[in-house]
C-alpha cells in the first residue's frame, strides 16, 4: 500500500505564533493549503492520508469528510507513537513537508523517473534561493543538497520511530532513516524552482503573490485567433477565485438566456438586437468553460472537458437557428435563410485546424455574429452572410490540410 504522511503543525508568520492560522489552512486560490496536498499525493496513487496534527477540528475534519466521501482513507494522528504500527514494511511512505505545495507536473515526473515503486528523496542545491529564504523548512541533507520537502521511501524504516522520544520531529527523523536505508536522492526536474512552482505556503501575503500565477497557469493560454476565447480566460483571470464556486453555472445560465433571446429576437423580426444578443451568449458560454477549466485545475471538481464539448454543440445550434431567422422571420418564407446555418457550421469546421488568421478571427462564432448584427443594423445582412460563407469555404478549400 502506498501511504501518505503530511503534517498540520506549523503557524504562518501572521501575526503571533499562537494566534496565527495554520499553514495547512490558508487558502490558495479557492481551496485551503491542506485540501491541495492531499490531491497532490491520491494523485500519485496514495490510498491512506495520515495528517499528523495538533488537534482534529476545523479544515482537518473538512478534508477528511471529504477523502472519505470520494472513497479515500484519511486518519487525524496526534503525535507519531501508532506510526509505526499503521505502516507495515512493505509498504510505501510518500512524505511531504508541512505547508508545501508544489507543481503537480514536477511531481509526476518524479514518480514516472527511477524505479518502481519509487525510491527518492527530493533535493534542492545549497544555493537555491529558496533554501536561503527557508532554512528551516529545507533541511540540509550533506555539503551541496538541502531536502526539497517530499520523498518516497520503503516503510520499514518507519518502525524505527518507536526509538525516538514523543516530542521529536517524526517528518525530519524520516528523513534521516530514508537516507540511512539507502533512498537515493534526486534532483528536482527544474533543479532552482521558483515560488509559483515550488510554493511553500509560509503566510497569507507570500501565497496571495502566488495565486495569480496559479489562476494565469490554470485560465489557460490567450490565442486572438480566438477572440472571445481569449476575451473569456481573460475575463475568467480578472474574476480569480471568487467566481470558482457559482461562476461557471452563472455565466451558463446567462448564455442561454442570451441565445433565447437572441432567437426570439430574430423570430420577431429585429435581426440586428438578435444577433447581437446570440454573440453575447457564445462569449457567456466561453466563459463558463474558462472558468470550469480553472475550476477543474485549482479545485479539482466540475463538468468534464468532453461535457463542455457538447456545450459547444448546443451553443452552434441556436446561435444557427438565430441566424436563420435573422434572415427569414417566421413565419419562415425564403429558402436561402438556410445560409445561415451553413455559415455556422463552416465556421466550425474552420477552426478544427490551423488557418489563415483574419478568415481564423471571423470563424469565431461570438464575432461572425456580431459582425453580422452590425450588418443587418445597415440592411446587408444577406450580402455579409453570403460573403462570409464564401470567405470560409474558401478557406477550407485552399488550405494544404485538407479536411
Amino acid at each position: 500500500m502506498r501511504t501518505a504522511l503530511i503534517a498540520a503543525l506549523r503557524h504562518s508568520s501572521n501575526g503571533p505564533l499562537q494566534a496565527a492560522p495554520l499553514r495547512a489552512t490558508l487558502p490558495l486560490a479557492g481551496r485551503s493549503v491542506l485540501a491541495r496536498q492531499v490531491d497532490l499525493l491520491r494523485a500519485q496513487g496514495c490510498e491512506r492520508i495520515l495528517c499528523l496534527c495538533d488537534r482534529v477540528d476545523g479544515e482537518v475534519l473538512r478534508v477528511q469528510a471529504a477523502v472519505e466521501a470520494s472513497g479515500g482513507t484519511f486518519q487525524a494522528l496526534r503525535g507519531f507513537l501508532h506510526l509505526p504500527a499503521m505502516v507495515r514494511a512493505d509498504d510505501e511512505l510518500v512524505i511531504l513537508a508541512d505547508g508545501l505545495v508544489p507543481d503537480p507536473a514536477m511531481v509526476r515526473d518524479l514518480f514516472a523517473t527511477g524505479p518502481q515503486p519509487p525510491r527518492f528523496v527530493a533535493c534542492l542545491p545549497a544555493e537555491s534561493a529558496m533554501v536561503s529564504r527557508h532554512p528551516d523548512d529545507f533541511e540540509r541533507i550533506d555539503a551541496t543538497r538541502h531536502w526539497a520537502g517530499l520523498l518516497a521511501m520503503r516503510g520499514a524504516p518507519v518502525q524505527r520511530l518507536a526509538d525516538f522520544l514523543p516530542d521529536a520531529d517524526a517528518i525530519s527523523v524520516l528523513l534521516r532513516l530514508a537516507l540511512q536505508d539507502g533512498t537515493p536522492c534526486r534532483e528536482l526536474p527544474n533543479e532552482n524552482p521558483g515560488p509559483e512552482s515550488w510554493l511553500l505556503a509560509t503566510d497569507a501575503d507570500a501565497l496571495a503573490q502566488q495565486e495569480h500565477a496559479l489562476i494565469f497557469r490554470a485560465a489557460g493560454a490567450v490565442d486572438w485567433l480566438r477572440p472571445s476565447l481569449a476575451a473569456a480566460r481573460m475575463a475568467a483571470r480578472a474574476l480569480g477565485p471568487r467566481a470558482l464556486g457559482r461562476g461557471p453555472l452563472i455565466a451558463l445560465l446567462t448564455a442561454a438566456a442570451l441565445l433565447l433571446g437572441g432567437v426570439g429576437a430574430s423570430a420577431l423580426g429585429v435581426p440586428s438586437i438578435g444577433l447581437a444578443l446570440a454573440a453575447g451568449g457564445v462569449f457567456g458560454a466561453a466563459l463558463a468553460g474558462a472558468l470550469a477549466a480553472m475550476q477543474r485545475q485549482l479545485m479539482g471538481e466540475g463538468s468534464s472537458p468532453n461535457a463542455w464539448a457538447r456545450l459547444g454543440w448546443g451553443v452552434d445550434i441556436f446561435a444557427a437557428i438565430a441566424l436563420l431567422l435573422s434572415l427569414s422571420p417566421v413565419p419562415w418564407g425564403e429558402p436561402l435563410a438556410a445560409l445561415g446555418p451553413v455559415t455556422i457550421g463552416l465556421a466550425r469546421l474552420v477552426l478544427r485546424k490551423s488557418c489563415f488568421a483574419p478568415v481564423a478571427v471571423l470563424a469565431d462564432r461570438a464575432v461572425l455574429l456580431a459582425a453580422l448584427a452590425l450588418a443587418a443594423a445597415f440592411d446587408l445582412l444577406p450580402l455579409a452572410t453570403a460573403l462570409a460563407a464564401l470567405l470560409l469555404l474558401g478557406e477550407m478549400l485552399l488550405r494544404r490540410d485538407r479536411i
